[in-house]
């Protein structure tokens, strides 16, 4: 039996919930028996985010799932720091390509795209239908919004790239 806990129910977190509620295993079986919430507002959580460590127990992965990198990278640190495993999550319908490298806590959504020996780091959100080419790097905490597209690219950690846009050839890029 393996459960999941997301931190965080807001939208973010909901499309979390049903990313990991349609993975399967190799013999297609649901991966998580048991999904829920902790959240300080939302209700139908099934606690506090300090409520965190007393889940401990029941549940053996917790994932960060709110759309702000800072807290993200915060309650990613808390879950490792109370024993959680901090999973990848990939929608079936997403394709990432079997040499890529995935950091923990980075959720990739329907249609999105990771090719040949991309590079993507912790906490990352690749949202639906982004592509991020081969030999590509998001460093940690990247978030590519709907459809945006990375080639030949490092995209520095923390960087929120909106919807649609195209990064082509940038071995960095600035801040702000």
């Amino acid at each position: 039996m393996k459960n999941l806990l997301i931190l965080g129910a807001g939208g973010h977190g909901r499309v979390v919930a049903e990313t990991a509620r349609a993975m399967r295993d190799t013999e297609g079986n649901p991966v998580y028996d048991k999904i829920d919430f902790l959240d300080d507002l939302k209700p139908g959580a099934v606690g506090k985010i300090n409520d965190l460590p007393v889940f401990k127990k029941e549940y053996q992965d917790a994932f960060p799932a709110v759309g702000v990198y800072q807290k993200r990278l915060e309650l990613y640190s808390r879950a490792k720091r109370f024993g959680f495993t901090v999973p990848v999550l990939i929608h079936p319908e997403a394709y990432v390509s079997p040499s890529a490298t995935i950091g923990e806590g980075t959720v990739i959504l329907p249609k999105a795209v990771v090719h040949t020996e991309a590079t993507i780091g912790k906490v990352c959100i690749l949202s639906i239908g982004s592509l991020t080419d081969h030999d590509c790097v998001l460093e940690d905490g990247v978030h590519l919004d709907c459809g945006a597209i990375i080639k030949g690219s490092r995209i520095p950690e923390g960087e929120r790239i909106p919807c649609g846009i195209a990064i082509e050839n940038q071995k960095e890029m600035r801040k702000g």
